[in-house]
């Protein structure tokens, strides 16, 4: 029996070794300041920018260290300052893709920070938003949360004319426009729907509202998860369709009916996006669910299943087959559930999995105009 229990314990060691690996920041940016806190943020916690789990610690040779375990096949990951307002970047201030890791890269993964995104001069914060992209003339109070949030619109090439035009609604707005204020690169959906005009004479107005930096959990979020972490999103739905998206009507030409307004969003934006939807259909008619995070809770699926379909709606699904295990699955389990809600598959209801797409704004700014047009019929 003792034998027996000695080889249990020698193989649990042997596999636990074998699993863990260990990351460390070999150097820093100069400017770094002086008591930050180092974490990492990826695909294994969700992308929880100031997980304690995954913060780096100084080992015993001073050195800035995460030991981790159990690691999927393929990790996605960056380091940050505990916000992603404070991201790695590179050198030139530039965003930089996902870091990788396979297990082919072995046990020890030594990081160098290129730069931090609050750190950069104003010179290199270079906006790439195009002429017609203008913020609102002063933040938008929620009066729900008592708070204010920084809200961008974007204007068709053609605004000056006598005309109303559609409005698409989207979350996480720092990532919309501008390779300034984005965290992991930007949508460029100002060039998109830009080149639609000239292309497809089509044009509509975007609203992008800027997510709640640390708060993005919880304003994203319908409810809380197992961990009772979230549930504000409820809230930051009611602040669009009752302030903002009045607001946006009296200041600006737009056909205000809900055949004319679209909701999209990615991640937890994409989860906000459908809940927002489902909840307000008469508000929305035209959905982008991008990567969507339905295992935030089984509630998403609840709603689903108890949604009484009425009002005219498409919904437009999106995910990668190089995003995490539960992303196609789980998206597909929705679609069936819409489906039983009365969504038809021939024009309101589209899915589509990309076998390269990834978590990432790259994929999401690449399939834009595609759910544009289907979801606009153009």
């Amino acid at each position: 029996m003792r034998n027996t229990v000695l080889t249990f314990i020698l193989l649990t060691l042997s596999v636990f070794a074998n699993a863990q690996v260990t990351f460390i920041i070999k150097s820093l940016p100069e400017d770094t300041p002086k008591g930050s806190s180092f974490f990492m943020a990826g695909t294994n916690n969700k992308w929880t920018p100031n997980d304690p789990d995954q913060q780096f610690k100084y080992d015993n040779l001073g050195r800035l260290s995460l030991t981790l375990y159990s690691l999927p096949d393929t990790l996605e990951y960056k380091i940050c300052r505990g916000n992603w307002t404070s991201v790695e970047v590179d050198s030139t201030g530039k965003d930089i893709p996902n870091r990788i890791y396979v297990d082919s890269l072995g046990k020890t993964i030594v990081l160098t920070i290129g730069n931090w995104r609050d750190r950069l001069l104003p010179k290199q914060l270079t906006s790439t938003a195009t002429s017609n992209v203008f913020f609102t003339p002063t933040s938008i109070e929620i009066p729900q949360l008592n708070r204010r949030r920084t809200v961008r619109v974007y204007f068709p090439p053609n605004y000056s004319s006598r005309q109303g035009f559609p409005v698409i609604y989207m979350f996480d707005g720092q990532n919309v426009f501008d390779q300034s204020t984005a965290f992991a690169n930007e949508w460029r959906v100002d060039e998109t729907l830009d080149s639609l005009h000239y292309t497809r004479a089509f044009g509509a107005i975007v609203v992008a509202i800027y997510h709640g930096e640390n708060e993005r959990i919880n304003e994203y979020t319908p409810w809380p998860n197992q961990e009772k972490v979230g549930g504000d999103g409820a809230k930051m739905a009611k602040f669009i369709v009752k302030n903002l998206k009045p607001y946006i009507d009296k200041h600006y030409r737009t056909l205000p009916d809900a055949d004319n307004t679209m909701i999209i969003g990615s991640s937890l934006g994409g989860l906000m996006a459908l809940y927002t939807a489902l909840e307000y259909p008469d508000v929305f008619s035209r959905v982008g669910v991008f990567s969507p995070s339905l295992w935030w809770s089984d509630e998403i699926f609840k709603q689903i299943e108890k949604h009484k379909k009425k009002d005219y709606q498409k919904i437009y699904l999106l995910a990668g087959e190089q995003e995490n295990d539960k992303m196609v699955p789980n998206l597909k389990k929705a679609e069936k559930m819409l489906k039983e809600a009365g969504f038809s598959d021939d024009n309101e209801l589209m899915i589509k999995i990309c076998e390269d797409g990834r978590h990432s704004e790259w994929f999401w700014a690449r399939e834009f105009p595609f759910a544009v047009r289907w979801l606009f019929d153009f």
